[in-house]
């Protein structure tokens, strides 16, 4: 087990066909033996479940005796907004975890269109990580029309304010590092002249 603060990433699902799978996204603090993260639940079959909840909670390690087998037991709460919200809890979640967080059963609870649905002993098992893109949704502007509209007239401050765009916009984002130091190659070579 890791030390300080780990990420895992579990499914929750009894892996009939139609059942809701769940997803626990988790930060654990071992010093403070807490755990956060988001719990969302998706059922593809009718009716179609999109359920999705802040979660907190504990856990405790516990040592079987004739095995000496380490486990984890994990209690977990969740609501639309937090631990701090003045919303009601929506989630519940009890199990037992492998000492490796990514095996186990559990037994959770959420609340969806005024009922409590309530599933027993589902399997936990690793989820894929999922690596979305840093912005999504946000357009990167590109610097070549620019950058050629400033050689071509030789204005110097020109090429400079357009490289200094950039570099603020390498700050967020890996993708330019390259074009960046071609420009800055560039500005040193005009300078040089």
């Amino acid at each position: 087990m890791s030390i300080g603060l780990f990420h895992t990433r579990l499914n929750v699902s009894n892996h009939l066909l139609g059942a809701p799978v769940l997803t626990l996204d988790l930060l654990v603090d071992t010093v403070k033996k807490k755990v956060s993260g988001v719990a969302n639940l998706v059922q593809t079959t009718h009716p179609p479940v999109h359920f999705h909840a802040r979660v907190w909670g504990a856990y405790s390690e516990v040592k079987l005796i004739p095995t000496a087998e380490s486990h984890i037991i994990l209690t977990l709460d969740g609501s639309p907004s937090g631990p701090l919200s003045q919303i009601a809890q929506t989630f519940h979640l009890k199990g037992i975890l492998g000492a490796d967080w990514i095996s186990g059963f559990v037994d959770y609870r959420y609340y969806e269109q005024g009922i409590w649905h309530e599933i027993k002993h589902a399997a936990v098992s690793p989820a894929p990580i999922v690596i979305t893109p840093e912005h999504p949704h946000h357009a990167q502007p590109l610097y070549a029309v620019a950058v050629q509209q400033a050689q071509a007239s030789g204005d110097l401050a020109q090429l400079k304010s357009v490289v200094s765009k950039g570099e603020q916009q390498l700050a967020h984002s890996g993708a330019l590092r390259g074009a960046l130091e071609q420009l800055n190659a560039e500005i040193a070579r005009l300078e040089a002249r």
